[in-house]
């Protein structure tokens, strides 16, 4: 049995399942797989049935994982890339 981020694991499936699990996770890591960053907004209109909400909260969780790199720019209107870190 393994501990991350104070929860017990008992095996390397259960914890793969706990960071990409999730309807959107997979569909996410796909488009940001194929090796170019992608702004938020050609993430959204890549994926018509989520919501602006789901999607950030989605991001947020793999960002935490370390699964995803998100760039913020200094830029108006804010510019903001991501791309898997993987």
């Amino acid at each position: 049995m393994g501990h991350v981020c104070g929860k017990t694991y008992n095996c390397e499936k259960e914890l793969t399942l706990a960071v990409i699990g999730g309807k959107w996770k997979m569909l996410i890591l796909w488009h940001l797989g194929k090796g170019e960053k992608k702004r938020f907004s050609e993430l959204k209109a890549l994926m018509p049935g989520i919501t602006q909400r789901m999607l950030v909260n989605q991001l947020r969780e793999l960002e935490e994982d370390q699964i995803v790199h998100r760039e913020v720019y200094p830029v108006v209107p804010p510019k903001i890339n991501g791309q898997q870190s993987l």
